[in-house]
């Protein structure tokens, strides 16, 4: 597949696969008549992909053991994350039928559940155990856990006190509820100049559009937009003086859009904003170099490097001073699971955790793989709560961006691009990239724009359209769900072939369209703008 600088030159592209990594899901699907009664929320559809930790080259093996699994539930068992412990921990049932630790996952399940006050839901599973497994050497501490259980749930149940009716509102006659975005993400105007611009935002308009997601950003290699007369081969798309500037369409085309009553966000990296910054070898991000054993320099800036996180303060406030309507957070802001070692960070994740970072200690049993590349069997406790800390850094550091920017303009909005594993995958998502949608909630967006691309996943994953769009709905659901309103969900469809550009089948996209709307009121954006595709079917399906 190709990497994004490739890709983003015939419009956007996820962000998943950097340089030439890939990921590789087995080809086998696995069992799912496991007897265990864990319910955990929606069961997603992901043991299908249990993805491959390769630098550089592509093997058909596991990427997260069972004991990865387990250890990553164990990890947010011991943060106090009970509830969403307790789903993970039954991932070690659902991934790893044939497991060894599935007794202690199973337990672990009705303890959490019990630690979250979920008093039924620690009966059923502690019950569950004990059938399951009567000679195991849990089973004491699991009676015991048992009987605390069905205790407090008898005194619950007595305290209960029976809700009046309350008399319901009937819903809203409007096609859709209010805050529900629906938008499209351009990479690229097809116009040659402001005036046809303007008639393609007319139409998008017309269509039923009400949000354009903006590219402000030009990465090397990136395809300019057709009306510029670029300054710079890098830089971004508004006035800045932290910032090679290209040309600033920014102000003509909000312009434009606002007479329309469109809706802009602009669509900006963080991560890889070093325009102009390139030869600040201070300012780079470090990896762990799994041949030498050395900390190199990555692509990117170091965000533990607070120079590094002003300069992107100084650049975000440029952006602000116009009248932007919100901001969408590119899927740069993250570190893949080799990323984020250097000075600065090694300085601050032992002050904040009292644990020295050693790479050594991350990592168990790496390995060559034989084509350039290299395996990490297993990632050791130490590692998650490294790649935790590096999550909520990354997070801290969006924080701050927003506070910048809403110093200018109070009304802001923001959404932050999510990889499709922060739902489907949650310990791919932390380990691999970075990325949990958990802890995103907590920090608190306006919008969790989930990249649902169903080409790339059915690639990926190495399924059948039907099963990635089973997936999709799952996701959609689950999402809805840890998140809470449904309108701050933005499902981002794929609608280009991101190898050779070429468009995707429109009745593929619309029937997806068509699914999630059927869900709750969530928002949707369709990625990159296509001017051919029939924009009205994102609000009139049904």
């Amino acid at each position: 597949m190709k990497s994004y600088e490739d890709a983003i030159r015939h419009e956007d592209k996820k962000l998943g696969s950097y340089d030439d990594e890939k990921k590789i899901s087995t080809s086998q699907p696995l069992n799912f008549s496991t007897p265990q009664l864990h319910k955990f929320g929606l069961l997603l559809l992901t043991a299908y992909c249990l993805l491959t930790a390769v630098v550089n080259a592509q093997e058909p093996r596991p990427f997260l053991t069972d004991k990865d699994q387990f250890n990553y539930a164990m990890f947010l068992y011991k943060q106090g994350h009970y509830e969403i412990s307790a789903r993970e921990f039954g991932r070690v049932i659902d991934y790893f039928p044939g497991s060894q630790i599935i007794p202690h996952a199973q337990y672990m399940i009705g303890d959490a559940y019990l630690s979250a006050s979920k008093y039924q839901e620690a009966v059923n599973q502690l019950q569950q155990f004990i059938k399951n497994f009567p000679a195991n050497v849990l089973k004491v501490e699991a009676s015991l856990k048992l009987d605390v259980a069905q205790t407090k749930l008898k005194e619950t149940s007595l305290l209960f006190t029976p809700e009046l009716p309350v008399m319901k509102i009937p819903p809203s006659t409007s096609s859709r509820q209010e805050g529900a975005m629906r938008a499209v993400q351009i990479a690229m105007f097809e116009g040659k100049d402001y005036r046809e611009v303007e008639g393609e935002l007319n139409q998008l308009k017309i269509s039923g559009i009400d949000t354009i997601i903006l590219r402000v950003f030009h990465n090397k290699n990136d395809r300019f937009y057709p009306f510029v007369k670029p300054r710079n081969n890098v830089g971004v798309y508004f006035k800045s003086n932290e910032s090679p500037v290209v040309e600033d369409i920014l102000a003509p085309v909000l312009t434009i859009a606002h007479k329309k009553g469109l809706k802009i966000f602009a669509w900006m990296t963080t991560r890889y904003a070093d325009y102009g910054l390139e030869d600040r070898q201070d300012l780079r991000c470090k990896a762990y170099d799994f041949s030498t054993r050395n900390i190199v320099p990555c692509k990117g800036l170091d965000l533990f490097n607070d120079d590094s996180v002003q300069h992107l303060e100084r650049l975000f406030d440029d952006l602000a001073k116009y009248p932007i309507d919100g901001i969408l957070f590119q899927d740069d802001l993250i570190l893949k699971h080799n990323e984020g070692f250097g000075p600065f960070s090694e300085a601050l994740f032992e002050k904040d955790t009292g644990v020295e970072l050693v790479p050594l200690r991350l990592y168990s049993d790496v390995s060559e793989n034989g084509k350039g590349g290299y395996y990490v069997a297993q990632y050791s406790p130490e590692f998650w709560m490294w790649s935790s800390w590096k999550n909520k850094r990354l997070l801290d550091v969006a924080q701050r961006l927003k506070k910048v920017v809403k110093k200018r303009k109070l009304d802001a909005k923001f959404a932050i691009n999510l990889m499709y594993e922060t739902v489907s995958n949650p310990p791919y998502a932390l380990a691999w990239l970075s990325q949990s949608l958990d802890e995103a909630v907590k920090h608190g967006f306006d919008y969790y724009a989930i990249m649902a691309y169903h080409q790339q996943m059915q690639e990926e994953l190495k399924k059948e359209p039907s099963e990635i769009h089973n997936i999709i709905e799952n996701m959609t659901t689950e999402a809805v769900r840890i998140i809470g309103e449904p309108r701050k969900v933005l499902m981002k469809l794929q609608m280009i072939d991101w190898n050779t550009s070429q468009p995707l089948p429109d009745e593929d996209i619309v029937k997806l369209l068509t699914t999630i709307k059927a869900i709750d009121n969530v928002s949707l954006a369709l990625v990159p703008y296509r001017k051919d595709f029939p924009f009205e079917k994102l609000i009139r399906t049904q």
